[in-house]
């Protein structure tokens, strides 16, 4: 009991600064995790297990990794070595390690006249870390909505960023896996890069390699590395844009910065925010697009993205009147024909039953602007009125009607609204499909609206 309390106090000085991460005995980490009991369990992966050990004042994290068929000492000497090398603020912190060998003795089966035993290696590799309260970034992902507010959005893309070019141009490292579940939050929501175990070091001189190792997850992983199994920094940089338009817009795919200002524009003003982050807002899906370019030679450094990042807070572009938000000043020659609330369209939930909600059209302008709503879905929504002309400084209210609910809320529906400036001397009856043209018509807004049910 007395080596226990021994390395609690090691582990709480490693934890502090005070000492550097160390080799810990099996029993302890086995003590405080109550034995890897289910209770004690807090998460889990392709290479192991992750258990919560409580210390005297502190809780840390212990990864147990899967039996040895899948462990490698390559491949854990090389992932304890990273965690050595590394030590930053937006990293997690590596607080020590257990490779554990025994010879387990086991009957022989097949020993009939007497009995033989064979021995069994038996191997435990354990990795130990500061504990992260908030989980993975991935429990917080959510559309612009809901959620995260955007200042905490904002601070998570910057700190990554921060901690991504500490590995790439300070200890010349390739992370090669970096996706939500491996960004975990603390207490006050700081992300912080973990699972380096596939990460590479380049030689100082070196900017890409090839690799053999092709554990890499899809969905965040570079082209050129899908195709040729390349790895440099910009393929870090690649799954880095792809997490930043997730971070915006909760979703993956290169998003309509109009759509994606409106929606931000409409949670700020329901939840009476002062200050607008227009720019902010509008430079983070820019720099999202520019990371994922195909051809990898067109993608930003993490220096250029934390630059860019920089100007754009000090160019104080936000906008602190939440009544008149000019989002043409972010977007030139954007004009915003009408105002559309709710950008999100809620239907009660009530299985064979009519269900019906309401659009608000506002028109804030000088001009006469009609309107056309498109369905992109199969369903029968029935918008009432279907087109229409909402006079200068007037509102227009739309009442969409389904005649039965879908049988599943995961239904994916959504609506266009287009909008076009129109003579004042034409009336509801003359407005057509073919006025909402965009190669015919010198300007027209469109806004997507999604559904939701309650």
């Amino acid at each position: 009991m007395e080596d226990i309390y021994l390395n609690y106090d090691i582990l709480e000085s490693i934890l502090n600064g005070g000492s550097d991460p160390t080799n810990l005995p099996l029993q302890f980490l086995s003590y405080i995790t109550k034995n890897f009991s289910k209770e004690r369990k807090i998460g889990s992966g392709g290479f192991g297990e992750v258990y919560m050990g409580m210390l005297k004042n502190r809780i840390v994290a212990v990864k147990r990794l899967f039996s040895d068929k899948t462990i490698r000492e390559e491949s854990f000497h090389r992932e304890v070595d990273n965690l050595m090398t590394v030590k930053h603020q937006n990293i997690v912190q590596f607080l020590g390690f257990c490779a554990n060998t025994e010879n387990i003795p086991i009957k022989d089966p097949e020993s009939e006249d007497y009995v033989k035993y064979i021995y069994v290696e038996k191997r435990e590799r354990l990795l130990c870390f500061e504990y992260m309260s908030n989980g993975s970034l991935r429990r917080h992902l959510t559309d612009e909505l809901r959620g995260l507010g955007w200042q905490t959005r904002y601070k998570i893309i910057k700190n990554i960023c921060d901690g991504l070019r500490y590995l790439h141009e300070e200890i010349h490292m390739i992370h090669r896996d970096l996706k939500p579940e491996n960004i975990l939050l603390d207490d006050s929501m700081a992300p912080k890069l973990a699972d380096l175990g596939i990460s590479k070091l380049l030689n100082d001189d070196a900017s890409k390699a090839i690799t053999t190792n092709t554990q890499m997850s899809r969905g965040y992983c570079a082209p050129e590395f899908m195709k040729h199994y390349e790895v440099s920094f910009k393929t870090d940089i690649y799954s880095l844009g792809i997490i930043i338009i997730e971070l915006v817009t909760g979703r993956k795919e290169h998003p309509d910065i109009k759509n994606v200002l409106r929606r931000w524009r409409y949670r700020w003003k329901k939840e009476k925010e002062t200050t607008l982050s227009y720019q902010e807002v509008a430079k983070c899906v820019e720099i999202g697009q520019k990371c994922t370019e195909e051809d990898p030679r067109k993608r930003p450094s993490i220096s250029n993205i934390i630059n860019d990042l920089n100007m754009s807070d000090n160019e104080n572009w936000q906008i602190n009147n939440p009544r008149e938000p000019t989002i043409g000043q972010i977007i030139p020659n954007w004009n915003e024909l009408l105002l559309i609330e709710p950008p999100e369209l809620h239907f009660p939930f009530e299985r064979n039953k009519q269900i019906s909600c309401s659009l608000q059209l506002i028109n804030k302008k000088d001009s006469y602007i009609a309107f056309n709503i498109q369905t992109l879905s199969p369903l029968h929504y029935l918008p009432e009125p279907k087109s229409g002309i909402v006079p200068p400084l007037s509102n227009c209210t739309v009442k969409i009607s389904l005649q039965k609910a879908p049988q599943h809320k995961q239904h994916a529906n959504m609506f266009n609204v287009q909008s076009t400036k129109v003579n004042k001397d034409l009336t509801d009856e003359n407005i057509t499909e073919c006025m909402f043209n965009v190669d015919a018509v010198e300007v027209v807004d469109e806004v997507t609206l999604t559904v939701v049910y309650d």
